[in-house]
């Protein structure tokens, strides 16, 4: 693990994914999943049924929800809807950083001189929002969503896309995510892929996907700083 640890502490560069791993923001989503289904009158979900969709990027992980089948054309309009919805809805008290993340971000920008991204899975003026409302602008070059990029995860493009972009070697960086996808998509960009259990997937997981998984704020601060 030691060899592992310098690898990460000595990344040139830290991406991260957005919700359950920047940003504490589950009952927003959960619950403008459920709006969203029962006003095309769809049986809402519960919330483990939400979390285990959050491996897929919206219009899938809705026509899931509504079809069983996140190939179901459902997706793309429920999807739609879904983003209308809950956009709007960002703030520090539905979308918050979780405690102590936006100290490690505020570190590793001045460690890293200012090396971060943002790549999420849900559409690009959500993440947006959400770095905006915890006033975050400022640590990241870049900040995308699925639909900025031309696949979503657990395609690697969005993460090549943002290291090109920035004159960064994929190798010497890390992403970090809470789901499967995360770290899927990670390893086929040729980064180093750091699991986040305090999101929507439990550490058991994550670890197949992953290189290392943390449990906690303080491990990620002691593992990239």
């Amino acid at each position: 693990m030691s060899s592992l640890a310098a690898r990460f502490a000595g990344a040139k560069a830290v991406l991260w994914d957005v919700d359950g791993t920047l940003a504490d923001s589950t009952s927003l989503g959960f619950t403008s999943t459920n709006a969203v289904l029962v006003e095309a009158g769809l049986p809402p979900i519960d919330l483990a049924q939400y979390k285990r969709g959050t491996r897929y990027p919206t219009p899938e992980r809705m026509a899931w929800h509504a079809a069983g089948d996140p190939s179901d054309p459902v997706g793309k309009r429920l999807g739609a809807r879904f983003d209308e919805h809950y956009v709007r809805l960002v703030d520090t008290d539905t979308a918050g950083f979780y405690a102590g993340v936006r100290d490690v971000v505020k570190a590793l920008h001045e460690r890293k001189n200012g090396a971060q991204a943002v790549l999420s899975n849900a559409c690009g003026a959500y993440a947006r929002r959400v770095v905006a409302a915890n006033d975050a602008e400022k640590y990241f070059k870049t900040v995308l969503g699925a639909d900025d990029v031309s696949d979503p995860k657990p395609s690697p493009s969005g993460l090549i896309a943002i290291a090109r972009e920035n004159g960064w070697d994929t190798e010497t960086c890390v992403y970090v995510g809470d789901s499967p996808s995360d770290g899927a998509a990670a390893k086929a960009a040729g980064m180093m892929a750091l699991g986040c259990a305090w999101g929507a997937h439990e550490a058991d997981d994550l670890d197949a996907s992953h290189d290392f998984v943390i449990r906690t704020v303080a491990e990620l601060s002691k593992t990239l700083l």
